[in-house]
């Protein structure tokens, strides 16, 4: 038997940035650290929307942090929806992981506690790049959780990739960890945008880049070395919508094409001439798709 396809639709995005949106204050729960494993007992986050709103969880990738989400914290909060943006494990002042290798389920598990201490029972996640696989790892530990799933620009971690490619992704992503967050951002940060991005979102990017902890980087990158996130989409019941930009050069559109056709029931949405970062490079269709998916 063949491996499973999935019908992509094609979505011309709307490219134009709206005004930058004020970020939400950043707060911070507090959580048992030497269950968790982590260095300290402070998970950071940023928050938007009425307190009794429906709760969407957003989870950022590998060298980002919550104040990638600002255009859908606006977004969801405008739509009354209670949107929670975390900073994962030693990303802002979130701390870090005592291990040098957490595995996914480490972070999954992290994340549960952080929505107990919001009060937070059952909720969307929405999740970048790596924030797919620590979303999908969480839908299948903690499947009673989840309402429904949304995968932006979907990583399917490195393990199934050769043993060449993986050794030479740990070793730019060293390279980037070493080299510091404000170096990495003028560097990097045009190779995560599609060809011709609105020049407006440059600096936002660079300015969430340049806040990256190293070691914290080298830690999601070790994780993501050993994962496959098709080790959990066939257990997941929740409805997942991908999102994935056609310029995506970091987790191209094949690799969504196969996370989405191992999920249940998924929708795949491309997006023309966008890059890694679709709730970056192209907020009003990421918002617009992302609420008709949360309202079903």
């Amino acid at each position: 038997m063949g491996p499973a396809v999935i019908a992509a639709e094609r979505l011309a995005p709307d490219r134009r940035l709206p005004p930058p949106p004020p970020l939400p204050d950043l707060d911070v729960a507090e959580v048992d650290a030497a269950a968790l494993g982590l260095s300290g007992p402070r998970l950071s986050f940023l928050a938007a929307g009425p307190g009794e709103g429906p709760p969407v969880v957003l989870l950022h990738g590998i060298a980002a942090n919550a104040t990638g989400w600002r255009f859908l914290l606006d977004a969801l909060a405008a739509s009354r929806f209670r949107a929670i943006a975390w900073n994962a494990p030693g990303a802002m002042l979130s701390d870090p992981f005592r291990a040098e290798t957490p595995r996914p389920e480490d972070y999954a598990d992290a994340l549960a506690p952080l929505m107990d201490a919001l009060g937070i029972g059952r909720a969307d996640l929405v999740g970048s790049s790596f924030g797919t696989l620590v979303a999908m790892c969480f839908a299948v530990r903690h499947a009673r959780r989840v309402r429904r799933l949304v995968l932006l620009g979907c990583s399917r971690g490195q393990r199934w990739k050769t043993a060449e490619e993986r050794a030479r992704m740990l070793a730019m992503r060293a390279a980037m960890a070493a080299q510091g967050g404000p170096a990495m951002a003028r560097e990097r940060a045009a190779a995560l945008l599609g060809p011709d991005p609105d020049p407006a979102v440059l600096p936002l990017l660079r300015r969430m880049l340049a806040a990256t902890d190293g070691a914290a980087l080298l830690q999601a990158a070790r994780c993501s070395d050993g994962a496959d996130t098709l080790d959990y989409a066939p257990a997941i019941a929740a409805p997942a919508l991908l999102l994935c930009g056609e310029e995506d050069r970091v987790n191209p559109p094949e690799v969504s094409c196969a996370v989405a056709a191992a999920l249940p029931g998924a929708r795949l949405v491309l997006l023309p001439g966008i890059g890694h970062l679709p709730e970056l490079e192209c907020p009003r269709t990421t918002a617009a798709l992302v609420g008709e998916h949360l309202e079903r």
